[in-house]
């Protein structure tokens, strides 16, 4: 994921150079859960990383959309009893593709609001447990949709700070025999930075 964020980061600067859109990197610290119905999850701490760009303007100066792609590590922890085997834990640990779409307020002091949509893709499902990990992609929806909340302050040299969460609305389990499932939502908060490439 490095890797990955790291070229992103060197493709959007060039792109920013070369054309009238403004560009930045992200990346942050993320704390994901998974809510709903099932009792047995816990929370671990994932991270994110990918770019942005702000495309249109809204009014003014102030209300602009602001596009992003971002690779985000997701999941949670999980214990079950087990029968003449005690608690037995794991972690799933889930890779998503997240395309949000934000509104963002910028006041002249730095401080800034947002608000969107975000369609997300599972690129992985992994349940690790005992030492062992298994492809858990057939228990998983290839599908989420969450609500990004977010408040922040961006900086005179084009650095930013911010806290966002973003609740899930839609279930991510599945039963690859089509039986019902528990219904649960992924629920994500991070601790994101970022750097504008802003035209001179």
């Amino acid at each position: 994921m490095v890797l990955v964020v790291g070229y992103l980061f060197m493709a959007q600067s060039v792109i920013a150079q070369s054309t009238g859109l403004e560009f930045s990197a992200v990346a942050g610290i993320s704390k994901s859960s998974i809510v709903g119905e099932s009792e047995s999850w816990k929370d671990p701490v994932g991270g994110m990383g990918g770019v942005i760009v702000t495309f249109a303007k809204i009014l003014n100066e102030s209300l602009w959309f602001r596009a992003e792609l971002n690779l985000s590590m997701q999941g949670a922890k999980w214990e079950e009893e087990n029968a003449g085997m005690g608690v037995i834990s794991g972690r799933v640990n889930l890779l998503y593709l997240n395309l949000p779409v934000v509104a963002r307020y910028q006041h002249e002091s730095g401080f800034f609001g947002e608000l969107g949509i975000q369609p997300g893709f599972l690129l992985s499902a992994k349940d690790k447990y005992e030492g062992t990990s298994e492809d858990y992609k057939d228990y998983v929806n290839a599908f989420d949709f969450g609500i990004p909340i977010g408040i922040g302050y961006e900086f005179k040299n084009n650095l930013g700070v911010g806290l966002r969460v973003v609740p899930g609305i839609t279930n991510i389990n599945k039963d690859p025999d089509g039986e019902s499932t528990a219904k649960d939502r992924n629920l994500v908060a991070a601790l994101r930075v970022t750097y504008a490439f802003k035209k001179k």
